[in-house]
């Protein structure tokens, strides 16, 4: 047994008992990337760029597997784990904490697009009044500190958008024959810049790491886990992070579908039609309506909503955890405040900073160098991660050669290409 004397599930339904941390991690991860970035992309380039999609879900399946991995071995989260990087004391923990803390900059504009979706639904009230709204909404489900609300939220949102995304997709009635016709894997000429942005958007950034502090509150591993456990907590963990990625996989490529289907030929000449990023949500909407009927428009934008509400929750309620980790471990003194005030702290700090951002114009340098900074840091890391387990983890509790196969060549190819990325965002190359 773990330290706390809790045994991991040994059969499968008692696994399906458990999981819950992978919905949250899925409900946060799908967001404006899938809803915005991938319709563009399919009608663009079609389904051939499908594969980078797989391989970013891929690559960050086996990274949040490898937090998992240690957060249960350790008994502790990986900000934690951070803390015992080489160098000096806590850089890397004062890194991610400003980018998570900055990060919620962005979320106004997430929440606006929510704010969209709900106006396109019931136009009684603005745009603007919906998002204002929402956060309203997030902030009184966060409020209470707990876990089982996000995860409940997240379940129940979760629901929506995969029977919202099914109707769409039926209704869209794409046959086999033209998938395979269209899947054919490649890099379409033109398409570096938005292979780049799919690397690093679909299925999430720096978000990914939250998984750790998930699973600590859902008691998973029940502290530091003995080796006897070790292996019946990785399975119920594998169930977990399965489920979500193969979630934000079929989200990601049902709304690349979606772009194929309806954006493609949309454009005055017969060609792609791109819309603005602001109104994808809305064009794809309107063009849905003409395609399928009025029923499907008021499908898709439920599942949107779903899609932005659930990330907003997501990304303030693990962000704020793993801030809340980061001030206790940088100031030992801050902890005379308890875990849960120091948590409701933070969240009230980051709606505060969203309902700032709702009302003046949103820093568009500073969204896009925060988005540009993701992946280099997200490969970070990942390597932080491989030094991490090698240096604290004993021998048996160390991953395969498979795991370091995955991490060592993704995180190369995401190094690359987000470098290239930052630096033309940084410098405007052409």
């Amino acid at each position: 047994m773990s330290e706390s004397g809790i045994s991991p599930p040994r059969t499968f339904s008692g696994k399906l008992k458990m999981i819950g941390p992978g919905i949250i991690l899925a409900a946060a991860a799908i967001g404006s990337g899938e809803l915005i970035l991938t319709p563009r992309a399919g009608a663009l380039f079609g389904l051939s760029i499908a594969w980078i999609i797989l391989i970013s879900v891929v690559y960050k399946l086996f990274l949040t597997l490898g937090l998992a991995r240690y957060t249960i071995a350790m008994g502790e989260d990986i900000f934690v784990g951070f803390s015992h990087l080489p160098g000096p004391r806590f850089w890397f923990v004062w890194t991610m904490g400003a980018i998570y803390l900055l990060g919620a900059v962005g979320y106004a504009g997430i929440s606006l697009a929510c704010g969209s979706a709900l106006y396109a639904l019931f136009p009684s009230l603005s745009m603007l009044q919906w998002a204002v709204i929402v956060v309203i909404f997030a902030y009184a489900l966060l409020l209470s500190g707990s876990y089982e609300p996000v995860e409940k939220a997240a379940f129940l949102l979760s629901f929506v958008l995969i029977v919202g995304v099914l109707y769409s997709l039926a209704a869209l009635r794409p046959g086999a024959a033209w998938f395979f016709q269209g899947l054919s894997p490649r890099l379409p000429a033109g398409s570096g810049q938005t292979a780049v942005s799919l690397l690093g958007w679909t299925a999430g950034g720096t978000s990914t790491l939250i998984y750790s502090f998930w699973i600590l509150e859902k008691g998973i591993g029940g502290g530091r886990a003995e080796r006897k456990d070790f292996k019946g907590w990785l399975s119920l963990i594998r169930l977990d992070t399965g489920i979500s990625y193969l979630l934000m996989f079929f989200i990601s490529f049902a709304f690349l579908t979606i772009g194929v289907l309806v954006l493609s030929t949309a454009g005055p000449d017969g060609g792609p039609l791109i819309p603005a990023r602001e109104e994808t949500t809305s064009v794809l909407s309107r063009l849905l309506t003409v395609a399928t009927g009025p029923q499907t428009k008021f499908v898709f934008l439920v599942a949107a909503f779903a899609i932005l509400y659930s990330t907003v929750i997501g990304l303030v309620d693990g962000k704020s955890r793993a801030l809340r980790s980061a001030v206790h471990m940088i100031f030992p003194k801050s902890k005379r405040i308890s875990d849960k005030n120091m948590y409701r702290i933070f969240a009230t700090l980051m709606c505060l900073i969203i309902f700032a951002f709702l009302f003046t114009k949103s820093p568009v340098v500073l969204i896009v160098l925060i988005s540009a900074v993701e992946a280099p840091v997200l490969s970070i890391s990942a390597i932080a991660l491989i030094y991490l387990m090698h240096r604290r983890l004993p021998r048996p509790m160390r991953p395969g050669l498979l795991w370091h196969m995955v991490i060592i060549s993704g995180t190369l190819v995401y190094l690359f290409l987000s470098g290239a990325f930052l630096i033309k965002t940084v410098f405007g190359s052409n």
